[in-house]
């Protein structure tokens, strides 16, 4: 009796050990020695690259982003009027979307140990790509935020305040590890990818915002007849529900706006409408979210970033910087206790084994 509870716990901690060796293998084989930074970067490099995979179709702007017949994957409503009507808007959405994609594809990599180790030059040529596309993507942004989902100010102060954020974490990024300041690197990386991710939790808020606003039921936003006009194709239909836009019609006055009701679940006008209305509040709650969860994330994660500083400290010894563990924008320390390892002794496997 007793050997056979004997065998099946045998039985049951090889399971386990299985298991255990399973997902061992599975995260080794991305180069991960710790199975809760696989998990961390399954969670946010996956939810990037899905994103960006899923809006690569979005490259086609003027066959799916801006096709003719709206659908599924169409912009919101009336955003394409700037698009297809004003070249100031035309190429900055191009810019932004054929840069920005590619370049969230990529820093996935980037955040990849295994290629890391493996493939040096492509992680360092990667890098400077992914650099320039977002510096791109962030003019592209620029040209657009008059306009986008309504343009208001805070909805034009959010998109100043993304790139400025992105901007300086990207040149501190690559001026660390230009000084071979790998923590504060790894550090800048994070913040600005967790930065751009914010759109994607904006949106989410976005969605929830508007139809919280819609059910309030006495939230309106100002419009443009124009935009207006571009939905429903139709002077008749526009006058008969806006009667305000007529001076359009009429020709005498080309910028007239109008009053629309925010309604999630009505006409396009009216979604378009919840979607500005709730835009920019989305915008500053995601990225306030974002900007204090990467540090939540670095500050518990302070064995990565002392692992880092030390390595730091041997590579800038050894490239013979003056003040080696210091060079790059970091609080200074003391080095001198650190043993002076040779240069095979961490080996850039254990340099490149998180990413997070």
């Amino acid at each position: 009796m007793f050997g056979r509870k004997k065998a099946a716990m045998k039985s049951e901690k090889s399971q386990t050990a299985e298991k255990s060796s399973g997902y061992a293998k599975m995260h080794n084989f991305f180069g991960f020695s710790k199975g809760y930074n696989f998990i961390l970067w399954f969670i946010f490099a996956g939810t990037l690259f899905g994103f960006a995979l899923g809006r690569l179709q979005y490259l086609d702007v003027n066959g799916i982003f801006c096709a003719s017949t709206p659908g599924a994957n169409h912009a919101a409503p009336t955003e394409c009027y700037y698009y297809r009507s004003f070249d100031r808007y035309k190429i900055g959405i191009r810019l932004h979307l054929y840069t920005i994609i590619p370049a969230s594809l990529l820093v996935v990599l980037q955040f990849t140990p295994v290629i890391r180790y493996k493939a040096i030059l492509f992680h360092r040529m990667t890098g400077y790509v992914v650099i320039l596309l977002a510096t791109v993507a962030n003019v592209g942004a620029l040209m657009m935020a008059r306009h986008a989902f309504g343009g208001g100010v805070e909805v034009q102060a959010w998109v100043g305040l993304l790139v400025i954020m992105t901007m300086v974490g990207l040149f501190l990024a690559y001026y660390n590890i230009k000084r071979l300041q790998m923590d504060q690197h790894r550090a800048w990386m994070l913040r600005t990818w967790f930065y751009f991710a914010s759109i994607i939790t904006l949106r989410i808020i976005m969605i929830i915002a508007a139809q919280v606003l819609a059910a309030a039921g006495d939230y309106r936003t100002v419009q443009d007849c124009a935009k207006l006009l571009d939905i429903f194709h139709s002077s008749e239909t526009l006058t008969k529900l806006y009667p305000s836009c007529s001076t359009l019609i009429s020709g005498a006055d080309m910028s007239a706006v109008t009053l629309v009701h925010v309604n999630f679940n009505g006409t396009a006008a009216e979604l378009m409408s919840a979607m500005n209305a709730s835009f920019g509040m989305a915008g500053w709650i995601a990225l306030t979210l974002h900007a204090v969860g990467v540090e939540i994330y670095l500050h518990l994660t302070p064995q990565e970033t002392r692992r880092l500083r030390e390595l730091s400290y041997k590579r800038q010894l050894e490239a013979g910087h003056k003040n080696p563990g210091n060079s790059g924008l970091v609080p200074r320390k003391d080095f001198s206790t650190v043993k002076h390892a040779s240069p095979s002794s961490d080996g850039y496997r254990k340099e490149a084994v998180s990413p997070l």
